[in-house]
C-alpha cells in the first residue's frame, strides 16, 4: 500500500485556511494575551510578596468571668496555649456591659492545666477539649462595667495574642506538618 502525497485535499485546505465568517475559529489579539499575562503575573508576584511581608496575629480565646470586686477573673482556655501563658502576660478580657461589649485589660497571674471537674468548679461547663485555667488580675487603669445582676463575676470572653508570625511561614508549616 502507498502513501498518499498529501493527508488533505488541496480544496480543504484552502477553505480552511481563508475562512473568515461565522464558524470560524475564534483568534484573540496578541496585544491582549501579552496584557493579559503580565497583569496576572504581577498579581501572582504581588501575592508571594505579600506572603513574606504580613504578619498574621496567633491568638487563643475562651470563656471568662471576672470579678469586678476583687479585679479578679478566671478563664478557660485551650491546653496548646498553656507553655504561652506566662506570669504578667497581657490578656484583653470581653465583657458584655449595659453600653455594649466592653474591653479591659489584665495580666496573667497563674496558667494550670485542668481537668473537667477543675474547669466546672470554677464556674464554667464542661470544656470540649483539655483546658488551661487562668488566674489573672486587672490592671490597675483598667474600667469594669458594672452589672446589675445578682451574680457577683460577669461573664466574657478572654483573648491572648501568642504573637505573629509571617504568611509565608504559616504557609510552609503546612506542608512541613509542624505546629510551629
Amino acid at each position: 500500500m502507498t502513501m498518499p502525497a498529501e493527508l488533505f485535499r488541496r480544496e480543504a485546505l484552502d477553505y480552511s485556511s481563508h475562512q473568515q465568517g461565522p464558524g470560524a475559529v475564534l483568534r484573540m489579539g496578541t496585544p491582549w494575551i501579552r496584557w493579559l499575562y503580565w497583569v496576572v503575573l504581577a498579581l501572582v508576584a504581588a501575592g508571594v510578596a505579600l506572603t513574606f511581608v504580613v504578619p498574621i496575629e496567633r491568638t487563643t480565646s475562651g470563656p471568662v468571668l471576672l470579678d469586678p470586686q476583687d479585679r479578679t477573673f478566671v478563664a478557660a482556655l485551650p491546653a496548646d496555649a498553656g507553655s504561652d501563658l506566662s506570669t504578667g502576660r497581657p490578656v484583653l478580657l470581653q465583657v458584655d456591659g449595659p453600653a455594649g461589649r466592653q474591653d479591659v485589660a489584665a495580666s496573667v497571674l497563674q496558667a494550670r492545666p485542668a481537668e473537667n471537674a477543675d474547669v466546672r468548679r470554677a464556674g464554667f461547663s464542661t470544656f470540649p477539649q483539655p483546658a488551661v485555667l487562668v488566674t489573672g488580675a486587672l490592671t490597675p487603669d483598667a474600667v469594669v462595667p458594672t452589672d446589675s445582676s445578682p451574680s457577683p463575676r460577669l461573664p466574657g470572653r478572654a483573648v491572648v495574642l501568642l504573637g505573629s508570625t509571617r504568611a509565608a511561614d504559616l504557609f510552609l508549616q503546612g506542608f512541613q506538618g509542624g505546629d510551629g
